[in-house]
């Protein structure tokens, strides 16, 4: 059976050694994931390849960018293909040379991870 609420406060013990820790963190400052799209950032679509283009191929590639504290990528992943390996490197290749808005936490630059959508589509 659940004991009754005391309703005289006690305050808790402090154990001294650990009250004032330099490993305490103050509350997290606001997180924004890193960003491809601002204008600034002059950005170049990917080539699309010749192959690509006369057998008609078209699709969405999803790159999963680890984009450093600097605003350059240091590691482009396929996330999902595209179905067409041509695409797909053409998309790798275009991001690798591309530039980040990075991560912050609060006003600090920080390392972070972005999904890139790069759609090849003929007739546009």
């Amino acid at each position: 059976m659940p004991q009754p609420a005391s309703t005289k406060a006690e305050p808790e013990p402090v154990n001294a050694s650990t009250a004032k820790s330099p490993d305490v963190q103050p509350a997290q400052e606001p997180l924004t994931e890193p960003s491809f799209g601002a204008a600034y950032l002059r950005n170049p679509p990917p080539t699309y390849p010749g192959v690509a283009q006369q057998r008609g191929w078209q699709g969405t590639v999803l790159l999963k960018v680890h984009v450093l504290a600097s605003g350059h990528p240091d590691h482009v992943g396929l996330a999902s293909s595209s179905g067409h390996e041509s695409l797909d490197d053409a998309a790798r290749e275009a991001v690798t040379n591309w530039r980040f808005a990075p991560a912050r936490r609060g006003d600090q630059a920080i390392d972070g991870w972005v999904q890139v959508p790069i759609e090849f589509k003929l007739g546009t």
